[in-house]
């Protein structure tokens, strides 16, 4: 019994030891493949390492060319004095957020994307143009984008041909007075609701007169005739408006006044022999 005793001793003694040898090697194993695995990362980290240091120092990734898209009303040359473009400069040791920050300064950029060709050696830059949709009167004249904001003021040179918006004072618009910036709204909501109509224009405006009191007042372009819209519903008021236009247009010389600032009708005030009449559609 004792020696059947110190046989299975012996047996269960050799599976152990042949069980640690076999987890050692198994580890083992594992850990040179970890390490080899480490060598390659490190040796490849190592050559895209001096590649970029020799890229960078080289000439041969120095910018070839300058791609400017989107310019319309910039001309290309400003933008490549803001950029401080230098044709000695390396590709790679571009600052592309700090130039993007640069070109946006230009008062017609409403953003600016700069990124790199290697294969072409060139620097692109894509503008983003603000979109006009006004002229403002404050102090001088000034342009409005889609957005409602002032961003330069007005060229003679540049094309004008929007509506003018008056009856605001600069100091209100600087400190950003509640029912001026409120007015100003209106004013693109209304500029909003008039774009794409066929009957009455944008064209055919030449004024919006903002006022605290009565709301919004356009003046047509042909004869200058106040439209009294007031404040909000411009989509329904534009609609009454189109009703009634189409038989007035000959007569816009004889016309005081339109007002739709009412509950579904249009009351159009004629000139008539120094007498003043109302009619109401």
């Amino acid at each position: 019994m004792a020696s059947r005793h110190r046989i299975r001793r012996h047996r269960t003694g050799e599976r152990l030891k042949k069980q640690k040898e076999s987890w050692l090697q198994s580890w083992g194993s594992r850990i040179g493949r970890g390490l080899l695995s480490l060598a390659t990362v490190g040796s490849l980290t190592f050559l895209g390492f001096t590649a970029y240091r020799y890229f960078q120092h080289s000439g041969q990734l120095n910018i070839g060319e300058v791609r400017i898209m989107g310019c319309m009303n910039i001309v290309e040359s400003e933008l490549l004095d803001l950029a401080r473009v230098d044709f000695r400069s390396n590709l790679i040791n571009l600052d592309l957020q700090e130039m993007s920050r640069r070109l946006a300064q230009h008062p017609w950029v409403e953003k600016a994307i700069v990124r790199r060709d290697f294969s072409g050696k060139a620097l692109i830059i894509e503008v983003q143009e603000r979109v006009p949709r006004a002229l403002i009167l404050l102090d001088e004249l000034y342009l409005m984008d889609r957005n409602g904001e002032i961003f330069k003021k007005a060229d003679p040179k540049e094309k004008l041909d929007f509506p003018v918006l008056t009856g605001l004072q600069l100091p209100e618009w600087k400190q950003k007075e509640p029912r001026t910036m409120e007015l100003l709204q209106q004013a693109m909501d209304l500029l909003d609701q008039m774009e794409g109509r066929k009957i009455f224009t944008i064209q055919e405006v030449s004024e919006i007169h903002l006022s605290k009191k009565n709301g919004l007042i356009l003046y047509t372009l042909n004869g200058g005739v106040p439209i009294r819209l007031g404040s909000g519903d411009y989509e329904d008021k534009l609609n009454r408006l189109e009703k009634v236009l189409p038989d007035l247009r000959n007569k816009l010389k004889n016309v005081e006044y339109l007002a739709l600032n009412y509950s579904k009708k249009v009351v159009v005030k004629m000139k008539e022999s120094g007498k003043e009449k109302s009619h109401k559609s």
